[in-house]
């Protein structure tokens, strides 16, 4: 079936991944449905082409109607710093996209999820994330979930910290391993597997990126990358929770976001889904910097 007759509804089009899935099906050729909150952060380009539903996630009657008469669904659930109950707002959410895939008999999903989402409880916002795949699980014929690791745009909230004190501040010991993946690499995923609907029952499928790295070999591929050594400083969890509430976080996602730094910082944390040349991405974190940190 071509492209061009189905519609692919996107949910969150001006997040990292959303804006960029959403460039990908319009140079496929694809019709689109974009739901987003805020339509003038979307480049005219996309304007002029897609099919604009402007409203908010957390109002379920917009995101049923916005979704009727799509064949496919991206979801990416959007993160928010000022609720007082991180959780039940995820929970809601989930409820949301779960209605909406239901009433409207949405054949196709694709839910962004998370590292650790196998973990209902301890992940903080990662179990949250548990709990949208449970709920989406129980209406989705076809489903897949993306369980990507830690997304190299992290360093971007590092940008002043690298420019004035050539350091990276962040709660987790600089030995500790993990799969760090850019989230371009998630949505040519993502936006292959909806244009090629070739799949059917529920899956998850793990990204990783290119390699499993320390905190402490990122800093020093920064560095090389800055011209300037860069050196990875553990801080600890009381200073990310106080660098939180000076940004503006409730005391309840401070403790959700610390949770989940402290469940990745356990030197027995793995991801649930094996690495396999599938799962495993190409753009490196040397790559990265150059495009986004430079």
């Amino acid at each position: 079936m071509e492209h061009s007759q189905m519609t692919i509804a996107i949910a969150t089009p001006t997040g990292n991944i959303g804006s960029r899935v959403t460039q990908l099906l319009i140079k496929a050729g694809a019709k689109i449905t974009l739901l987003v909150r805020n339509p003038d952060k979307l480049d005219q380009v996309v304007r002029e082409y897609a099919t604009v539903h402007q409203g908010s996630l957390q109002d379920v009657d917009f995101v049923v109607e916005a979704t009727q008469g799509a064949k496919a669904l991206l979801w990416v659930t959007p993160y928010n710093f000022a609720t007082d109950n991180l959780r039940a707002w995820q929970s809601h959410l989930g409820d949301c996209v779960a209605k909406a895939v239901q009433k409207n008999q949405i054949p196709y999903v694709m839910n962004i999820s998370s590292n650790g989402a196998q973990l209902a409880e301890g992940m903080g916002p990662i179990s949250g994330l548990h709990a949208i795949e449970q709920k989406l699980n129980q209406v989705a014929t076809n489903i897949i979930h993306l369980r990507p690791g830690f997304f190299m745009e992290n360093y971007i909230t590092q940008l002043e910290a690298l420019q004035t004190q050539n350091s990276v501040f962040m709660p987790i010991p600089g030995a500790q391993r993990i799969s760090m993946i850019a989230t371009r690499d998630i949505a040519e995923v993502a936006a292959n597997w909806l244009l090629n609907r070739s799949w059917s029952g529920q899956l998850i499928l793990g990204l990783h990126g290119p390699a499993n790295i320390s905190f402490d070999e990122a800093a020093t591929i920064i560095g090389k990358e800055l011209g300037k050594p860069i050196t990875h400083v553990q801080i600890t969890l009381d200073q990310f929770r106080q660098s939180l509430l000076n940004i503006g976080a409730t005391s309840d996602v401070v403790n959700q976001y610390a949770q989940m730094w402290q469940a990745i910082s356990h030197p027995d944390y793995t991801p649930a889904e094996p690495r396999t040349d599938e799962t495993t991405t190409p753009t490196t974190l040397a790559e990265f910097v150059r495009s986004r940190l430079c």
